[in-house]
């Protein structure tokens, strides 16, 4: 009996041992294979993303091979490079100061070799003024590393991180590095609209380091706004470079007499805008120029009167007077004196009349009289109209008196 006992123990002890034998085995089978089934995951996930790319829709693109190295392991942690976790902490940093040194110094860092993860890292990113702000650095820098591929991107629509804009900032990149190739670039361009703003772009960083090429270039752009903003640079960079002499020489140097591109517009405008710069720190140098180019059509009543606002920081009267006696060749001066009398009785309606009162008047004041006349005729009449009878341009006179005379009502019909 007591062998029976012993003996149904002992095969009890061995049954134990080989189904837990048999467990441990078939938990080490699972395991593994959960381990091959993560490793074949991550490395299909390297593959496939490795694969992937993106390809502008621009036509002739090369396209950008855009590794992702934030690949994703079974238990759902991220893997990400150096890269793409620095310039994400630096996007993410709440000090201002600190994220803008972070985000500066990596892209002064960035080549070919980290572009694609801070393009990937910029695209994730949350929007906002100051996000919005570092891309666009991004794709300055971007540009100066590979242009064309940086430009495609910022004109393709269906880029995740485009905002409007970025075509001239990336082709500015460009022009920083490669001038030639960015303009070569922009000529290709179909949309006109898009092809001057661009235009604006080269030039931004021609002024740098080739004003004389930049102004040649700014010539070669029909009139459009974004050609006057190119021309807003070119008067910066002589200014700083050359000074107010050197705007004078640029002005001159413009044959306003060339059909194409509007260039009598386009002296017209830079005349306007050098002389804004030279009178307020030399306003003999400007009289001196409208004087030897009174009769010549680009000096309008629209530079005049824009540069009398130059004269004075302090007195109106001061700027009319300085209108007033520009020679009487000067085209635009009755218009210029006009518009900017208007502004006198606005600020200052008895002085305005004061001062009238004691020019000469003639053909010059014309355009001054009927505004001080039309001002006057609300609480004076009889005075308005006396003032009306000085205007020597007969048709001016008869018009402003046909304002200030009051209709007579019209008979009723039976």
């Amino acid at each position: 009996m007591k062998k029976l006992i012993l003996l149904n123990i002992f095969w009890a002890l061995v049954a134990a041992g080989a189904y837990f034998s048999g467990n441990k085995k078939k938990e080490g089978s699972v395991g593994l294979n959960s381990s091959e089934g993560t490793a074949n995951r991550y490395s299909d996930g390297v593959s496939s993303l490795s694969r992937s790319s993106y390809s502008s829709k621009s036509p002739g693109s090369k396209g950008i091979t855009r590794k992702n190295q934030n690949d994703r392991l079974g238990t759902g942690t991220i893997i990400s490079s150096e890269v793409s976790r620095r310039i994400s902490s630096a996007l993410g940093d709440p000090d201002p100061i600190r994220r803008n040194a972070s985000v500066s110094q990596m892209l002064l860092e960035l080549d070919q070799s980290n572009v694609s993860e801070m393009l990937s890292a910029f695209e994730n990113a949350p929007g906002g003024r100051d996000n919005d702000r570092f891309f666009n650095d991004f794709l300055f820098a971007w540009a100066r590393v590979s242009g064309e591929e940086a430009v495609k991107y910022a004109m393709d629509p269906e880029s995740p991180r485009r905002t409007r804009g970025d075509e001239v900032t990336a082709v500015s990149g460009w022009a920083a590095v490669d001038p030639n190739a960015a303009k070569q670039f922009v000529e290709g361009v179909e949309n006109s609209d898009v092809r001057q703003w661009m235009h604006l772009g080269v030039l931004k960083e021609m002024v740098r380091n080739d004003l004389d090429g930049a102004i040649a270039y700014s010539e070669k752009n029909v009139k459009s706004r974004a050609r006057g903003e190119q021309m807003d640079r070119i008067v910066e960079a002589l200014m700083d470079q050359r000074g107010e002499q050197g705007l004078i020489d640029w002005v001159k140097g413009i044959d306003h007499t060339v059909k194409e591109n509007d260039m009598l517009s386009y002296k017209q405008y830079a005349t306007r805008q050098a002389l804004a710069r030279v009178t307020r720190n030399d306003p003999e140098k400007a009289v001196q120029f409208i004087t030897e180019n009174a009769t010549e059509p680009f000096i309008d009543s629209d530079s005049l009167e824009r540069t009398s606002r130059y004269i004075s920081d302090t007195s109106i009267a001061d700027e009319v007077q300085w209108l007033a006696d520009l020679p009487k060749e000067v085209k635009g001066q009755r218009h210029a004196l006009g518009e900017r009398f208007e502004e006198f009785i606005k600020e200052d309606f008895a002085g305005a009349g004061e001062w009238l009162s004691s020019q000469p008047l003639g053909p010059a004041y014309d355009e001054a009289i009927q505004d001080y006349a039309m001002s006057a005729a609300k609480d004076d009449p009889e005075a308005a109209l006396a003032w009306v009878d000085r205007i020597s341009d007969e048709r001016l006179r008869n018009y402003t008196l046909g304002r200030l005379t009051p209709k007579e009502p019209r008979e009723k019909k039976n």
